[in-house]
C-alpha cells in the first residue's frame, strides 16, 4: 500500500471518528444513527462498517481517540521544568477545562464503561492519561518537593476525582472554569511539600491534609 493511498483511509477513519464524536455528543449512544455519522463524515454508510462492525465498536474507538487526544493536550500543557505547583496547577487547568468542553463525550465512555464493563482497548489509554500525573509527582518526590513517603496513588485518585465531580458540578449549574476548584484542591498538597525536617505543626498539618484526602475520597465514592 503506498503512502498516499495509507494517508486517504487514515484520513477516512478520521473523519469518520470525528464524525461519531460529534454525533454522539449531541444524540447520544442509542440516539446517533450510522447512516448520520457516515453523512456528516462524507462517505458512504457500508464504508463505516468496512472501519467498524457496529456502533459499539466505534464508541470503543471514540474514546480511545478522546483518552489519546487528551494525553496529548496534557503532556504539551506542562512544563516539565517547572516547579511542582506550576506543573500541577497545568495539569489541573487542562484536565477541568478539558472535562467542561467534553462534558457530554465524558459522561458518555463513562455510561458505556458502565453498561459494557471496561472495553480492553481503553485501558492502556487511561494508564498513559493517568501516568501524567505520576510522572509529576516522581519529579516532584526526585527534586526533594515531595516527601518520598508521600501516597501518589491517593493523591491521584483524589486528584482526577475532585476534577471530575467539580466539572459535573459546573457544567450542570451552567457556570464557567472556576480557578478556585483548582486552588482548592492544589492546597491539599501542601502538607507533602516537605525540603527539611518537619516540625511538629507541619507533621500536624500533613495529618489533617491525608484526613482531609480520606474525606474526600468517601464523599466522591457516596456521589
Amino acid at each position: 500500500m503506498g503512502d498516499t493511498q495509507r494517508q486517504r483511509l487514515e484520513a477516512r477513519e478520521e473523519a469518520i471518528l470525528a464524525a461519531a464524536t460529534s454525533l454522539f455528543g449531541e444524540s447520544g449512544v442509542d440516539g446517533a444513527r450510522m447512516a448520520e455519522i457516515a453523512r456528516r463524515a462524507d462517505v458512504a454508510e457500508g464504508t463505516v462498517y468496512l472501519y467498524y462492525k457496529n456502533k459499539h465498536e466505534l464508541l470503543e474507538a471514540v474514546v480511545d481517540r478522546f483518552w489519546r487526544e487528551l494525553t496529548k493536550g496534557a503532556k504539551a500543557a506542562i512544563t516539565a521544568d517547572a516547579p511542582l505547583s506550576q506543573q500541577l496547577t497545568e495539569l489541573a487547568n487542562y484536565h477541568l477545562s478539558s472535562l467542561i468542553d467534553d462534558f457530554k463525550i465524558v459522561e458518555i465512555t463513562s455510561r458505556a464503561r458502565q453498561r459494557h464493563g471496561e472495553p480492553g482497548r481503553q485501558l492502556p489509554q487511561i494508564r498513559e492519561y493517568v501516568r501524567v500525573f505520576d510522572l509529576i509527582m516522581q519529579r516532584g518526590i526526585t527534586s526533594g518537593e515531595l516527601e518520598a513517603a508521600t501516597p501518589v496513588w491517593q493523591m491521584r485518585d483524589v486528584f482526577y476525582g475532585t476534577l471530575e465531580h467539580s466539572a459535573r458540578t459546573l457544567v450542570l449549574r451552567n457556570k464557567p472554569f472556576d480557578t478556585r476548584v483548582v486552588d482548592n484542591l492544589l492546597s491539599l498538597f501542601d502538607g507533602y511539600r516537605l525540603k527539611h525536617k518537619p516540625s511538629k505543626q507541619e507533621v500536624g498539618s500533613k495529618d489533617a491534609a491525608l484526613e482531609l484526602l480520606r474525606r474526600l475520597e468517601n464523599e466522591i465514592t457516596r456521589w
